[in-house]
This record gives C-alpha cells, structure tokens and sequence, in this order.
C-alpha cells in the first residue's frame, strides 16, 4: 500500500471512529456489535492492520446502528461521500499530457495511472458504502 492509499485509509478509519463516538457508542458496545474483541477494534481504529472480514464487520455495525438513531441522518452523511465520489471519477477521465493532469501529477508526486487506479478503488468504496447506507434507509 503505497503512502496516498495509506492516509486514504487513515481517513476514513478516523471518519469512523468520530461516527462511533457521535453515536455515544464506547469500543467495547460497538465491538459487540459487530462480533469483534475491544482490543480488536481499538487496533481498527489505531490504524492497525485488521481483516477486511473484522472491517466489514465494524463498518457493517456502525452503519445499522447510526440507522436505527437517526436514518435521515445518513442520508445526510452519504451526500458528500457521494460527491467526493464523483470527484474521484473525474481523475478516471483525465488525458495523459493534458494540463489538469501534470498539475495533479506534480501536486500529488505519482503518475496518472497510479492516480488512476487510486481514484478507481477509491471510488468505488464511496459509492458501495453510500448506497449501502441508502439501501438501509428503506
């Protein structure tokens, strides 16, 4: 994992942590939640490596608990994950050469494809947990 896709990850598991602690969930309510030790999820969120089951998991609990408290509430939450999304897809769709794209290259210090192929996972995991928040609000 290069170092761009490791503050990516930081990131979002801080994101996470703050939605734990909005929740007025404590480690060990939500690791029971999800079927996981403290300890493991005091790892999760120290950005140690876990699992991607034990994330899913964490995630899964999280997303079904801030649903029960307040469903409009994500809704709300997804917006700007759905945004910043659409924001990713457009590096999808950058030419080699094309003056947005050596500005990005000389800003970011990686090469298209490698922004490319960033920009593509990390699309895609904003739109799958947006949409399965979305699914749960019906």
């Amino acid at each position: 994992m290069n170092t761009e896709d490791k503050n990516t990850e930081k990131k979002r598991r801080a994101m996470m942590r703050e939605i734990r602690k909005k929740l007025n969930l404590r480690q060990s309510e939500l690791a029971t939640l999800a079927g996981v030790s403290q300890q493991t999820l005091a790892r999760f969120e120290r950005h140690k490596h876990v699992s991607t089951i034990t994330e899913d998991r964490i995630s899964r609990a999280l997303v079904t608990t801030a649903m029960q408290n307040n469903p409009e509430m994500v809704k709300q939450a997804t917006q700007p994950a759905l945004e910043a999304a659409d924001k990713w897809q457009q590096i999808l769709y950058m030419e080699p050469g094309s003056e947005a794209a050596i500005e990005l290259e000389k800003l970011s210090g990686q090469s298209l494809p490698e922004l490319k192929a960033q920009a593509e996972k990390v699309a895609s995991f904003l739109r799958r947990v947006s949409n399965t928040a979305l699914s749960l609000t019906k």
